[in-house]
This record gives C-alpha cells, sequence and structure tokens, in this order.
C-alpha cells in the first residue's frame, strides 16, 4: 500500500536544490566582505537605533493616559495647548 518503493511524486529542480543547499549551508560559505559589512553595520545598528530613537521621542510626547475632553493630548509642541485655547488666537487675530 501507498508506494513505498523509490517513487518521487515531485520532479526536482536542480536550481532549487542547488539554492536550497546554500541556504542551508550559508555558515559554510559566507564571508564578510565590504558590502556585507555596511549592510550589516546599517540593519543590525542603524536602523534599530533611528526607530527607536523615533519611538521613545513619540512616546514620551503624548500623555493620553486620564486625559479629560479639554486637556491637550501632548506634552510639548503644537498640540500642548487645549483645543479651546489653539482655535482662540484666531478669532483674536480676526477681531482686531
Amino acid at each position: 500500500m501507498g508506494g513505498h518503493g523509490g517513487y518521487q511524486p515531485v520532479k526536482l529542480d536542480p536550481g532549487v536544490e542547488s539554492w536550497n543547499y546554500m541556504r542551508e549551508n550559508v555558515w559554510k560559505h559566507f564571508r564578510f566582505t565590504n558590502k556585507t559589512a555596511r549592510l550589516s553595520l546599517l540593519w543590525g545598528v542603524l536602523v534599530p537605533i533611528g526607530v527607536y530613537s523615533i519611538c521613545q521621542q513619540q512616546d514620551l510626547k503624548w500623555d493620553i493616559l486620564g486625559a479629560k475632553r479639554d486637556s491637550p493630548l501632548a506634552r510639548w509642541g503644537t498640540y500642548a495647548v487645549p483645543p479651546s485655547e489653539r482655535n482662540a488666537p484666531a478669532a483674536d487675530a480676526d477681531e482686531e
């Protein structure tokens, strides 16, 4: 039952098999060159530091927990002023 004798249900592609072999054994064939060192530095150090700094800056900026209806959500910047006061200077400028 089931045909257990050397039968291949899928035709093997030598190109795919070669690629799989290199992918599985990359640790045997990998060498650091100028290009791979630059890419490792970029994606392993610089990008994570950039993402972390942006996230840290945004995390410290917003204060949403326990905010009331008219309280500002930001700790600094344009949105650090309550919404009622943000619209008030524009109305005062029109009156003058």
